[in-house]
């Protein structure tokens, strides 16, 4: 036997035993893990790359399109999805209405350590699905969730949570392992419920991301009863798709995005033309700049920070005085947008509430904007325009490297208070 040291935090291997771990710099996570001498074992061989068959994955379609559509075509048979977010967020409820189509069509199994098979029930009731083909099992053993697993005929399994049922880090991998192990051998789909820390990392070691096939977060919009599903990984997919679901008592039902200019200009909303994921999207922008009060900022929708820069750049090049006044920024929909074409309709909006003059007419912005105050000249953003409902004319975007203040006295939104013109 060989003896090695691996970090269950990260997976990281180690000649030997630390404290630390230099990987990830978690404490006291390394331990000794044993392997079979492969001596008189028949090895595997490397083989050609090009002769290697390509074959299509099976899938398992939810029957929700917007579900599917995040997975690159539904779940994968001998895959892992790890599905986490808050306590409270509705992680169970949304993974059983998701699944009702499965389950009426499907041999499924739900394994619960947080509810009882009575409480299960009950929740599935207040959807519309049959569930015909479910079969509930409430423990706290993992033993018995594996073997519950295995001696039964279901395709479509449902863990819920992890850390209920694999209470700590050497516990929760192995258990994680062997759920892996039973889906590939089985062609199996395995969804596992895990926790989230508030910083937002899963609760336990990160090696069992690493372990899983595709990981999908579940957030909070703030709206009632309306949920953010984002995928953090994938190997069968997309690893950066983001989409929007309500919850109600008749289930789950995927919220289509407004893609078009809706409303009439006023004062602090202007319109950008982003990526939210790898789906071009229109998205409103809303913006408040009131009184000085030291620069009180508040988001939504859009890192603080990126507005925090704009604010500078637009002080410095525009001659306002946004960052000493109170400024409120967001973005209606409930979308999160990290793509930083959305600086000129956020400029725009502040310019616009800082003047309380509207846009003459909605219009498309789509440019980022750099420290200098100019707009950044992008190549990916005919490609992004094209595939946006509205017509060339509508979208202002950059093609040489004009300058903020240029373009916000083109809109009518802004005047250079710098010169003065007195009498001679």
């Amino acid at each position: 036997m060989r003896q090695k040291f691996r970090c269950n935090g990260c997976g990281e291997r180690h000649l030997s035993w630390m404290g630390q771990c230099s990987s990830c710099g978690e404490w006291g996570l390394i331990a000794e893990e044993s392997e079979p001498d492969r001596t008189g074992r028949a090895m595997a061989k490397p083989v050609p790359l090009a002769s290697v068959t390509q074959q299509e994955e099976r899938r398992l379609a939810s029957g929700i399109a917007g579900l599917d559509e995040l997975l690159g075509a539904g779940f994968v048979f001998g895959s892992v999805v790890l599905v986490s977010g808050e306590p409270g967020v509705g992680k169970s409820s949304l993974i059983l209405g998701m699944s009702a189509t499965i389950m009426e069509t499907t041999p499924s199994l739900y394994i619960s350590a947080e509810e009882t098979q009575a409480q299960l029930a009950q929740r599935a009731r207040r959807f519309a699905g049959s569930y015909e083909r479910l079969l509930v099992l409430s423990t706290r053993d993992s033993e018995e969730a594996l073997a519950a697993i295995e001696s039964t005929e279901a395709r479509f399994i449902v863990i819920d949570s992890l850390q209920a049922l694999a209470i700590g880090v050497t516990m929760m991998k192995e258990f994680v392992d062997a759920v892996v192990k039973l889906a590939k051998l089985r062609e199996l789909v395995v969804v596992v419920i895990g926790q989230v820390t508030k910083d937002g990392d899963l609760l336990g070691p990160r090696y069992v991301e690493h372990m899983v096939d595709a990981s999908v977060m579940l957030e909070a919009t703030g709206a009632p009863g309306i949920r953010r599903v984002m995928v953090r990984k994938n190997r069968f997919g997309p690893s950066d798709g983001v989409r929007r679901f309500s919850l109600d008592a008749s289930g789950v039902r995927l919220l289509e995005e407004t893609n078009r200019l809706e409303g009439t200009p006023e004062v602090g909303r202007a319109w950008a033309g982003v990526r939210i994921g790898r789906v071009a999207r229109i998205v409103e922008v809303n913006a408040l700049v009131g009184a000085k009060v030291k620069g009180r900022l508040l988001s939504r929708g859009v890192e603080t920070d990126r507005v925090r820069y704009l604010l500078s750049v637009i002080d410095k090049h525009c001659g306002l005085d946004l960052a000493e006044r109170e400024v409120m920024v967001a973005i209606p929909s409930g979308s999160v947008v990290a793509d930083p074409r959305i600086d000129l309709a956020i400029a725009i909006a502040l310019v616009s509430s800082r003047r309380s003059t509207p846009m003459a007419r909605p219009l498309l912005a789509c440019a980022e904007i750099g420290l200098l105050g100019e707009l950044i000249p992008d190549d990916a953003v005919r490609g992004l325009t094209q595939v946006l409902p509205v017509a060339a004319s509508e979208v202002i975007t950059p093609t040489t490297r004009p300058y903020l203040r240029d373009v916000l006295d083109a809109l009518g939104l802004h005047k250079s208070d710098r010169l003065k013109v007195v009498g001679l």
